[in-house]
């Protein structure tokens, strides 16, 4: 059984990792949640501007939340770029 005698962490590779700076995840958190009211707020405007039948509902329960799924994610990845050293 060896043991280590250095206490020193490494990676898989060998790599040496610089610890940049704190992630902000309460602003993905944030818009998140804006989304989610969106969502709420939003559900009857859609239902009303898509009629009835089935193109109502793939439009209101599939196509509005992926849009606005889709746009948290990219607003997410813009808080990324901006938060990369």
């Amino acid at each position: 059984m060896g043991l280590m005698t250095d206490n020193q962490a490494t990676t898989l590779l060998g790599r040496d990792e610089v610890i940049g700076r704190k992630y902000p995840i309460f602003l993905e958190r944030i818009v998140f949640v804006i989304i989610v009211v969106v969502f709420i707020l939003g559900y009857e405007e859609v239902r009303d501007r898509t009629g009835d039948g089935m193109i109502s509902i793939i439009s209101t329960w599939c196509l509005f939340p992926f849009i606005l799924l889709f746009s948290a994610e990219m607003i997410g990845r813009v808080i990324q770029a901006i938060n990369r050293d």
